[in-house]
């Protein structure tokens, strides 16, 4: 009987630390410190202004590929397109762009901690569009875009992001028309 109670003791001990290990590495949005990088695309013909694409590429990546292709279709649409990640030197210096365009995972209808301080310290200039995606498993509802656009509007003290357009993408949804759709209401 003792033997048992070890035993069951352990395994209940694993499983806790391995919650809170996880549950850390969501909560603490461990994947944002990763992207650090950025790149530059232009467009084939002249360029109808910058845009900026800022992503957090959360636990899985999925946001990191809805990030490249809103950039791809910036870039198709004539934009000169900085993607950069959420801890960049480029994500952290938005003024000259046009578009404003940032993004990552929705853990538990809410955005991470590393989009929401981006979105907290953005200051688009002056007529500058702001796009703003959540990367997901489920498909939003229009009761999660509007709490997520509430949100969003929260994050800004003056009122900046009162007007940003606001998508979510889930991974079962088919990407290139989602993120096509995201890109013809910024452009």
């Amino acid at each position: 009987m003792r033997k048992r109670t070890k035993i069951a003791l352990t395994v209940l001990a694993v499983i806790i630390v391995l919650a809170v290990i996880l549950g850390s590495i969501v909560f603490l949005d461990v994947a944002a410190y990763t992207a650090t990088g950025s790149t530059t695309i232009t467009p084939t013909g002249s360029s109808l202004g910058k845009a900026i694409v800022i992503y957090d590429p959360g636990l899985s990546g999925a946001a990191k590929g809805v990030a490249d292709k809103v950039a791809a279709d910036l870039q198709s649409s004539g934009y000169t397109v900085t993607l950069a990640g959420i801890k960049s030197s480029a994500a952290a210096h938005t003024t000259g762009y046009k578009i404003i365009v940032v993004g990552g995972p929705v853990y538990g209808d809410a955005f991470t901690v590393s989009v929401k301080a981006c979105l907290n310290n953005l200051m688009p200039d002056q007529g500058a569009k702001v796009g703003v995606f959540g990367s997901g498993d489920f498909v939003a509802t229009s009761s999660d875009i509007t709490m997520m656009k509430n949100s969003v509007s929260a994050l800004s003290s003056t009122g900046t992001l009162s007007n940003a357009v606001v998508v979510k993408i889930a991974q079962s949804e088919n990407l290139a028309t989602r993120a096509q759709d995201f890109v013809n209401q910024l452009t």
